[in-house]
């Protein structure tokens, strides 16, 4: 796996009070679950809130948009580094992530959020865009699947 230098993109993680965003598009309730079950699979650490209140994370992701109707909904994943990378559920139809940019303070982050990155990209065969916030189309970084790189360069997702 290739993951950009640290000196390429960081002027891309200066706060500036806005998260980044990952993004992953045209995925459906099927690739959710991949996702979600492969990071349980992780030794990583984990919480999921509803309104705030912890609560046991249910194993359908179905159930969890249900619940999403009536409750803001966290999943807020550690992945190792000192990143947190945080999950809200919001459309079945697109994978999105958030996390702070003040958590990417050098290679060594940058490359456990890459390694996140791919792990995502990978199991769903799917581009995914590291982003500005709100912004799908102000790619910091991108996956390719049929290359396996994350390249500085970003390629626009796919129709």
């Amino acid at each position: 796996m290739t993951c950009p230098e640290w000196s390429e993109v960081q002027e891309d993680w200066e706060p500036d009070g806005s998260l980044r965003d990952v993004y992953v598009r045209d995925v459906n309730e099927t690739d959710w679950q991949r996702v979600v079950d492969l990071i349980r699979t992780r030794e990583w650490a984990t919480s999921y809130t509803e309104d705030g209140n912890p609560v046991a994370m249910p194993n359908p992701v179905g159930e969890i948009f249900e619940r999403g109707k009536r409750a803001a909904i966290l999943w807020q994943i550690e992945p190792a580094g000192g990143i947190r990378v945080n999950c809200h559920f919001f459309d079945p139809a697109e994978i999105e992530f958030d996390l702070d940019p003040r958590e990417v303070v050098g290679q060594a982050a940058l490359d456990v959020l890459c390694g996140f990155v791919r792990l995502v990209g990978s199991v769903l065969q799917k581009a995914v865009v590291v982003s500005e916030e709100n912004s799908p189309d102000a790619a910091i970084m991108s996956y390719d699947p049929a290359t396996d790189a994350i390249i500085r360069s970003p390629f626009p997702f796919a129709s």
